[in-house]
């Protein structure tokens, strides 16, 4: 867990307890099911841009040459592991249950983006946030594809099934917001540095929901009136849940 961003979610960026106290909110789970692998079923809206998903082997075995392996562990939140991803891992070519190494079964294209080290692509290079919405990077071809099966199956756009998560999102940017204008204002030199150490946490690596608030501090720097206009939404969003 400390290895993974200080404990964040490796599938949806929330931040966990640590690991002495957030064994009830988190698993260790295994990226490629050790045991039997489940179908995906692709929703319609996805299937009809040609996304397909290779059927699973009839095997009723996963990748059992690799419950022990490093590149094969993520730590995720209850939500994103045990409601939704489970034994499921969807992948766009042929199965290889006999593979021994994850670095070596890249040929099998999986849908799930794994976000831990360099084995597979950054994952702000297949999704970016525009406020709080991810959206796919790629505008066609098979990273588009990734990105839309892990938004889709890890619900990160769902607003009524993923209230909170999206909340959290909206809260970072309320307080990226005004952080960000000072850097622009004539302020004194002190306050524009806190700004910059602000900024600065919740854009590194260990922060919770590290994509969103890059992305969103991306545009501000392009285009401030855009940025105002998702800052304002944020908040209405903020009033409008509970």
């Amino acid at each position: 867990m400390r290895l993974q961003g200080n404990a964040k979610c490796a599938y949806c960026e929330r931040k966990l307890e640590a690991e002495t106290f957030g064994k009830g909110e988190q698993d260790v789970e295994h990226f490629r099911p050790k045991g039997d692998v489940k179908p995906w079923k692709m929703p319609k809206h996805l299937a009809d841009l040609g996304i397909k998903a290779t059927a699973v082997p009839n095997e009723k075995r996963g990748y059992f040459l690799l419950p022990y392996h490093l590149l094969n562990y993520a730590v995720a939140c209850k939500p994103c592991n045990s409601a939704l991803k489970s034994d499921r891992f969807p992948i766009a070519d042929a199965y290889n249950l006999t593979g021994e190494d994850p670095m070596q079964l890249k040929n099998e294209k999986p849908y799930l983006i794994y976000p831990i080290g360099d084995c597979d692509t950054d994952p702000e290079q297949l999704i970016r946030f525009h406020g709080v919405s991810p959206q796919s990077v790629a505008v066609d071809g098979y990273c588009r594809y990734r990105a839309l099966v892990t938004i889709e199956f890890f619900k990160l756009d769902d607003i009524n099934r993923r209230k909170h998560l999206i909340r959290e999102r909206a809260v970072i940017i309320i307080a990226l917001f005004p952080q960000l204008e000072k850097l622009g204002q004539d302020v004194s030199a002190e306050d524009k540095t806190k700004a910059r150490q602000i900024v600065e946490r919740f854009t590194q690596p260990t922060a919770p929901h590290t994509n969103c608030a890059r992305s969103f501090r991306d545009l501000f720097c392009i285009d401030p009136g855009e940025a105002k206009a998702i800052f304002d939404k944020a908040v209405q969003l903020i009033e409008s849940t509970s």
